[in-house]
């Protein structure tokens, strides 16, 4: 599949400020199923952009704007190529040699101890959730093989957490997703990841874009969220428990991280007295044709005024509060 994503935000403060520095995480992911053909992010105001790579190699595109300002608009157009059209079209491992496996495949990559051994409000110890929810965890049988219980837990989660717009804040902690027995996709995959590595397998959280056609109860969101767990034989392979669907070429990986605060795709700090105005994004993904480099085949636009309740898909949010130097995410 090949996507044309415009990504558009804008902050809007009701005073001046300065000293604006800010940390993109907008760029498309390039890995074996995922190819990136064009990537352009523009600002106004025009500053100079540079990047790196974090921890988690995600790209990074960070740039400051030093003199007073009212308005900072990012805006990102890219074009990428999907391939994994089937998830599991792999040589599964046999049950009994699953642990080695992963175990090899963490000696290997030591820094994957972080998607196995983290925790935190988002992603508490799996035991501080099981009084929330109104069925006892699901257990991991070490007789069959991983890829077949991730499925099951998949399942499960829908049957604990309601998709429902609002009813957690950005960064929001999992247990009070689990007490009120409802969420949005954020809650939905750090409940997944919190049970997954609860059995010792290795699970991060993904930020990117979704394919307009896929989803139910025509939610428009400006960016999704879903989990990544690494599955013997597999790799790392995509679960959107929201939708309770495997990720396959219909999903645009953006960055991964530990929890939802790796994984913000623009915050930064400035100085002034305004925390400013809840951001105002605009998300077009367009599916391109065989043949097409601007020309749009089947086309669908997913446009929003974000909201407070809306920000949990989109791993966004913004600082609050007065003072001379505040912190920004959005």
């Amino acid at each position: 599949m090949r996507y044309l994503i415009e990504h558009e935000t804008v902050l809007e403060y009701p005073g001046v400020i300065r000293e604006h520095h800010v940390e993109l995480r907008l760029a498309p992911r390039a890995d074996e199923y995922q190819k990136v053909l064009s990537c352009v992010i523009e600002t106004e105001p025009a500053a100079e952009l540079a990047s790196y790579n974090d921890y988690f190699y995600n790209r990074v595109d960070y740039f400051c704007v030093i003199p007073p300002h009212t308005r900072l608009l990012t805006r990102l157009r890219a074009e990428v190529e999907t391939s994994r059209e089937n998830p599991l079209d792999f040589l599964p491992v046999a049950a009994s040699e699953q642990q080695q496996w992963l175990q090899a495949a963490l000696r290997r990559e030591p820094r994957m101890n972080d998607f196995v051994l983290h925790r935190s409000a988002l992603t508490p110890h799996a035991l501080k959730l099981a009084e929330l929810l109104p069925s006892a965890l699901p257990v991991l049988d070490r007789e069959r093989t991983v890829m077949d219980a991730l499925m099951e837990l998949m399942n499960w989660i829908p049957s604990v957490l309601e998709y429902r717009s609002g009813t957690t804040v950005v960064h929001g902690d999992l247990a009070a997703a689990a007490r009120q027995g409802a969420g949005v996709c954020q809650d939905f995959a750090h409940l997944f990841i919190t049970i997954a590595r609860s059995w010792g397998i290795p699970a991060r959280y993904v930020m990117g874009y979704l394919d307009p056609g896929i989803g139910s109860g025509g939610e428009e969101l400006a960016t999704h969220a879903w989990a990544e767990a690494l599955v013997p034989g597999g790799g790392w392979i995509g679960f959107d428990t929201a939708n309770t669907l495997l990720a396959n070429d219909r999903y645009i990986a953006v960055c991964a991280g530990r929890d939802s605060y790796d994984a913000a795709p623009q915050r930064g700090s400035f100085k002034g007295e305004s925390g400013g105005e809840q951001p105002s994004v605009r998300v077009s993904v367009q599916e391109q044709g065989p043949g097409q480099d601007q020309q749009q085949q089947q086309q669908g636009h997913l446009e929003q005024h974000q909201d407070q309740d809306q920000g949990q898909c989109q791993g966004q949010g913004q600082g609050q509060g007065q003072g001379q130097q505040q912190c920004q995410e959005a």
